[in-house]
């Protein structure tokens, strides 16, 4: 009689199933009309039976190094792995991982190669490709877009200014008050938001806040005026919008109250930790995406400049930020 004892662990991520093995070798039974599963010739002598299969023991082999099994094997889209050819799978194309490999913010494993193959999301920086994203899309203007994130987009306008109402009710609970009435928010895509941005384009800009200042004369007294047009990205998903609005309004603070020039890893690092501030407490998926890709960010104007305001004003109440920048001009 024959038999085998298996423990099966379930991981969600991969599906991989991996499987403890206890082999029992057969001796001494009449198995003429038995046929290896892996060579498919008859079975005359001992064999291994796996998964109900019958197999020469030499005939259950590792798919990768071609070496007989003897103890624990790891089964994946029908490939059977042994312990020391099985490390990880790739998440991309889901061949096993030898040697070095990659791993991004998302804990998505890879061979290096795919990073030049593949095209990352414009909008949340994730590999595309079928197994990571379900695929993705390209915009006319050019932005590569994942599927996950291209069914969360938010397409009309009356989305956009709902939002930028929230936020401005939301960041005045921290102390940064500013007026809705001299700010408007409008949804464009990447051409004409690097059309706005001028020479302040970059790649990763997300948003821009226009300030147009207008000067009047009223006898002795001179009446100065500002109007802030926050113009960004068109269909991404509600939570992009508001870590970008939250941003922008930070700019439009500035420029509503600070009187010198702020350095650009200063300004942009504090509008940063404006957006981090609005997120920190959201546990949400695309939150925390969000807050992942500002502290890993390797810019040294936008990533270094959050670092470095995180550093020195965690933790404190946000008027001891908003009296720096008053004060100071860089950090």
């Amino acid at each position: 009689m024959f038999y085998t004892v298996g423990k099966m662990i379930y991981y969600k991520k991969t599906k991989i199933i991996t499987f403890l093995v206890l082999f029992i070798i057969i001796n001494n039974i009449s198995a003429q009309d038995l046929k290896c599963t892996g060579c498919k010739k008859s079975i005359t002598e001992k064999y291994i039976v796996i998964d109900e299969e019958p197999f020469h023991p030499n005939c259950f082999v590792c798919s990768k190094c071609n070496r007989p099994i003897n103890g624990n094997y790891y089964k994946k889209d029908g490939k059977i792995f042994d312990a020391q050819c099985y490390t990880n799978f790739c998440d991309v194309c889901g061949e096993p991982l030898m040697g070095k490999y990659k791993t991004d913010i998302y804990g998505i494993k890879f061979h290096p190669h795919h990073e030049n193959e593949l095209n990352r999301c414009d909008n949340c920086n994730m590999m595309i490709s079928q197994k990571t994203t379900k695929g993705g899309v390209t915009y006319s203007d050019g932005r590569n877009i994942c599927n996950i994130c291209r069914k969360k987009v938010v397409t009309t306008d009356t989305e956009y200014s709902r939002s930028l109402k929230s936020l401005i009710s939301a960041l005045r609970n921290y102390g940064l008050n500013i007026s809705l009435n001299n700010v408007e928010v409008n949804a464009v895509d990447r051409d004409e938001l690097k059309r706005v941005s001028n020479s302040k384009y970059s790649n990763s800009a997300r948003g821009y806040c226009e300030t147009i200042v207008e000067e009047r004369r009223l006898g002795s007294t001179t009446e100065v005026t500002r109007s802030h047009t926050i113009y960004i990205l068109d269909r991404v998903p509600k939570k992009y919008i508001e870590a970008t609005l939250a941003h922008e309004l930070m700019h439009v603070w500035i420029n509503e109250n600070v009187k010198h020039r702020l350095s650009s890893q200063l300004e942009e690092g504090s509008c940063n930790f404006i957006s981090y501030t609005y997120l920190k407490s959201d546990y949400s998926e695309d939150a925390q995406n969000l807050i992942k890709q500002m502290k890993d960010n390797p810019d040294p104007i936008y990533g270094d400049g959050f670092r470095k305001v995180y550093s020195n004003f965690k933790g404190k109440y946000l008027s001891e930020l908003l009296n720096y920048l008053k004060r100071y001009k860089t950090l």
